[in-house]
């Protein structure tokens, strides 16, 4: 048996049983295929070309077949989805198109699975909403069609561009950024992430953006336009009255909120709980005051991650520019649920790997690294994460920025970070213990020091030894400086950076070049000081820049304008040992010294 379509013309005839009835072409279809004549292939296609000229003509619209396809295009103010591209959400056109034939939904321009699999999901929410679904070919078209349309759901936005090709929704007077899934019941679900991100977006594309419920907090984080819907038909009755919904937010009504919650000052851990260790905390405040990075070493339950828990309370409070990017960088791998009110704190894991410290992911998210953005990130354990990773640190320390590169995208995200690392002596970590004798025998010593490599040592600014603290001095008064002390000190910095970021141009000192500290002032003793410092203990250039950093810190929190000598030999004292160097490239010796 052969069949005969519209747009194939088949033949089932043969020479015999072939005629013309009333300019129509019969043909028998018990018959097999055969060659026909030139008169009869002429007459085929002329009566072809007045079908398809009468389906042009037809102008009447319904959900079963549709003529003259270009009717139901709609080109008004576009229906816009957003994906994460880039490391930032980016928006998109949705367009529609609804045609004649099989029942059938495309999406083209790049579409991820999960947005193919909305062509399933679009019918049964229409229908469980009382809407109309075409029963002819619906094709969604993604514009622009080479960026990937992924990370963020396209469900509502394809909806909303169907219901306007339709006629079921009137023409938008404003572009609509749609991000939310639909249920079978045809209920709006909240994204998995990105919402802040494609909420700015929003504000790029002049675009009024509707959201789930439960992700309009996080879309007002940004100030933008935003409404909420619990379900398609409830948005599709505001769409049709104009009438703006209970959970409508312009900008002007978000301005004015208080983002975030702030912590109970008696839940903030203080400084003055570390009982001793007054080198370590004197390295604490200045690494606070001028963002120098900082290491500390010492035995067991000597108070090393205590100390670095408390270094991040001691930070500023962020301004708002920057909490709504620490917030945009979160937003990258999960719902936000407000602005942070404190400096960030990251503790990675020492089994974590490069790509979940420095970012990746498809689509690129930011690491452990670039979530720690004006915060602290707290190594822990230094020695027992990857090689890898922490040589993967040693670039976007010095440039305070991660650059990501991929076959088909690129991000580069902040990494403005205060490194703040901690490691035992040995493995057995007593190497330095007063009293107790280490079991660890010199190679082991030498292969555990050789975990962290030489460059990545040098890198720190400050370097802490350390001790055990007498029983009776930890339930004794608290050590000076108290927390209001140090604060006190981090804050009369943090004034004479400003003022002289407004003279000079340059703030804090863990950023200045030499020329940019020797125009700030340095004392012609504290100059001779570094020289011979730097020539006894054999430093490298880099090594030399960073300690006289220090130096312009400490001169600040004592509140003077030039390095003095006093203030070099501080920073002198924060250096770390040569044997650690020594003991950290491969060609150190077991027992190498100073």
């Amino acid at each position: 048996m052969y069949s005969s379509t519209p747009s194939q013309v088949r033949c089932a005839l043969s020479s015999n049983n072939c005629h013309h009835k009333a300019g129509v072409l019969s043909c028998c279809l018990e018959q097999p295929p055969c060659t026909r004549s030139s008169a009869c292939f002429s007459h085929s296609l002329a009566s072809r070309r007045s079908s398809d000229a009468r389906q042009q003509q037809e102008l009447a619209f319904d959900f079963v077949t549709v003529s003259a396809p270009t009717r139901h295009l709609y080109m008004g103010n576009a229906v816009f989805g957003a994906c994460l591209h880039d490391g930032r959400a980016q928006a998109f056109r949705v367009e529609c198109l609804v045609s004649r034939g099989l029942p059938r939904v495309q999406i083209v321009g790049l579409p991820d699975l999960a947005a193919r699999e909305a062509r399933d999901r679009l019918p049964a929410a229409f229908a469980q909403q009382g809407l109309q679904f075409p029963k002819g070919k619906v094709l969604f078209n993604l514009v622009p069609a080479l960026l990937p349309k992924r990370g963020l759901p396209v469900d509502l936005a394809l909806a909303c561009s169907l219901l306007l090709a339709t006629g079921q929704i009137p023409a938008l007077d404003r572009s609509l950024l749609a991000v939310a899934e639909l249920d079978l019941a045809g209920c709006l679900r909240p994204a998995a992430r990105g919402v802040l991100l494609a909420s700015m977006a929003s504000q790029a594309t002049s675009s009024r953006m509707v959201v789930a419920p439960e992700s309009l907090p996080e879309a007002r984080l940004a100030q933008a336009h935003s409404m909420a819907a619990a379900s398609l038909n409830e948005l599709v009755q505001c769409l049709r009255t104009g009438a703006p919904m209970a959970t409508e937010s312009t900008p002007s009504a978000t301005a004015e909120q208080s983002p975030g919650k702030q912590a109970k000052h008696d839940a903030i851990p203080r400084l003055d709980e570390v009982r001793g260790q007054e080198h370590a905390r004197s390295a604490a405040i200045f690494a606070i005051a001028g963002r120098h990075s900082l290491l500390l070493q010492g035995p067991p339950g000597t108070g090393k991650s205590m100390l670095a828990q408390r270094i991040a309370q001691l930070l500023p409070v962020p301004p708002r520019e920057r909490a709504l990017e620490l917030a945009s960088l979160e937003s990258l791998h999960g719902p936000v649920q407000g602005l942070p009110q404190q400096a960030p704190f990251r503790a990675p894991h020492h089994s974590i790997s490069a790509q979940a410290l420095l970012g990746g992911g498809r689509p690129l998210r930011p690491g452990e690294l670039s979530r720690a953005h004006g915060g602290v990130l707290f190594l822990d354990e230094l020695p027992e994460f990857q090689r890898p990773a922490l040589e993967g640190l040693r670039q976007p320390l010095e440039e305070q920025e991660v650059r990501i590169e991929r076959s088909n995208e690129s991000a580069c995200f902040p990494a403005d970070v205060l490194l703040i690392a901690a490691r035992n002596p040995c493995p057995c970590g007593f190497a330095s213990h007063p009293t107790r004798a280490c079991i660890c025998a010199p190679a082991a010593q030498s292969r555990y020091a050789r975990r962290t490599s030489g460059p990545l040592l040098d890198r720190f600014d400050l370097f802490a030894e350390m001790g055990p603290v007498p029983a009776e001095r930890l339930q004794g008064p608290a050590t000076p400086p108290r927390d209001e002390d140090a604060r006190a000190s981090i804050q009369r910095a943090l004034q004479i950076q400003a003022q002289r970021k407004r003279k000079l141009g340059w703030g804090a000192a863990s950023t200045a070049t030499r020329q940019q500290l020797d125009e700030a002032g340095v004392h012609r003793q504290a100059r001779q000081t570094l020289i011979a410092a730097a020539e006894r203990m054999q430093w490298s250039g880099r090594a030399v820049l960073r300690c006289l950093r220090v130096a312009r810190t400490v001169a600040d929190t004592c509140g003077e304008d030039k390095i003095e000598r006093s203030h070099l030999l501080q920073a002198v004292g924060f250096r770390p040992p040569t044997s650690l160097a020594a003991a950290s490239s491969p060609e150190a010796a077991p027992g190498a010294t100073n």
